[in-house]
């Protein structure tokens, strides 16, 4: 194990961050944990282009400019739009493609984003939403989740889901040695869960999902997994999105994956 290494996790101080950092730190990582309550190292609100940049800054400083890894945690479940979109997705996109140059100069660096499992179990996901985040459409995504407001979650995780995918391979990542890879958990027993439990019509959902193995996961079963991709021996393990949610989605959907690939030769030797 190389005791030097710097991961920074985000959403440090509760549930999968809080227990991902015990277990990075028993395991002689140091971790630079960024939250906007508790007591981590830094101090911001990453909801905002200010409070990203202030933490970037200060990322770098504390790191001396070379990061090992992050754990991208931090996100919200809200009725406020704006918010919900701005955590979740821009600004993970904005603090990873603003650090991304301090990852490369580890040269096997690891990125680990926890996006839900709610992007492969939730029907009708409103894709022309999903899309307008991905073209950094903010006020156009605002305007058309309108008509389908109980969707912001699964929308912003299925973007920055979608985000990673295609910039994963990307010479900018994989060719600099960058392995970034998507977590999906399911029900796991932190704060934004038990918040969603208060809620009648969310608490009808969590309540009906199937548990193969028997139980709710706790943010212990979490980060196992994600010292896995950000310590071990996971390099080429590149753009995958890891669902770890207890057999719900398999349950539902054991037929729908592996999925072939539907395209012809001629179509296939063009790429």
């Amino acid at each position: 194990m190389n005791s030097t290494k710097t991961i920074v996790i985000t959403g440090s101080q509760t549930g999968m961050g809080l227990s991902t950092k015990q277990l990075l730190e028993k395991n002689g990582s140091k971790v630079i944990g960024v939250s906007n309550s508790g007591d981590p190292e830094i101090t911001a609100d990453l909801s905002t282009k200010e409070g990203v940049d202030y933490a970037v800054s200060e990322i770098i400083r504390l790191s001396n400019g070379q990061i090992d890894g992050i754990f991208a945690n931090a996100g919200v479940d809200s009725e406020n739009v704006e918010l919900v979109f701005d955590l979740n997705y821009f600004g993970i996109t904005r603090m990873l493609e603003s650090l991304q140059p301090y990852l490369k100069k580890s040269n096997n660096s690891r990125v680990v984003i926890n996006a839900s499992n709610s992007v492969v179990i939730t029907p009708g996901i409103p894709e022309e939403v999903v899309d307008a985040l991905l073209n950094f459409e903010k006020e156009k995504a605002i305007q058309l989740i309108k008509s389908n407001p109980h969707y912001v979650y699964q929308v912003s995780k299925t973007a920055i889901a979608k985000w990673a995918r295609q910039n994963a391979h990307k010479a900018e990542w994989a060719g600099n040695n960058i392995s970034m890879n998507i977590i999906a958990p399911g029900v796991v027993l932190t704060p934004l869960i038990e918040h969603d439990m208060k809620d009648p019509r969310k608490a009808a959902g969590i309540n009906m999902l199937p548990k193969p193995i028997g139980e709710i996961a706790k943010p212990d079963n979490i980060a196992p997994l994600v010292k896995f991709l950000l310590l071990d021996d996971s390099r080429f393990i590149i753009g995958q999105y890891i669902i770890i949610d207890g057999g719900t989605e398999v349950l539902w959907r054991e037929k729908d994956s592996p999925k072939t690939w539907d395209i012809s030769f001629d179509d296939f030797q063009k790429l």
